[in-house]
């Protein structure tokens, strides 16, 4: 089975570190997330990384919270 590590930005206004966890965490391993000061003008900035099988899921649900950028992916053969 191949799995993808995952490792973004996502920049979020109004949405917690546990909101993402919580919509994640059923289709990720190994999640980390933190909080990174924002570049410039309002809003936050996690740094996310985890382990999944599906990386169009992921970025999909994270879409939904914010914008994604700085995105890099790997294959992880398990």
């Amino acid at each position: 089975m191949i799995k993808y590590s995952l490792d973004f930005i996502l920049h979020v206004h109004d949405v917690s570190a546990q909101t993402l966890t919580n919509s994640l965490t059923e289709f990720s391993e190994g999640l980390r997330i933190s909080e990174k000061p924002p570049e410039s003008g309002s809003g936050t900035h996690f740094a996310i990384d985890l382990r999944a099988e599906d990386p169009t899921l992921i970025f999909d649900i994270c879409s939904q919270f914010g914008r994604i950028k700085s995105v890099k992916v790997d294959e992880v053969k398990v």
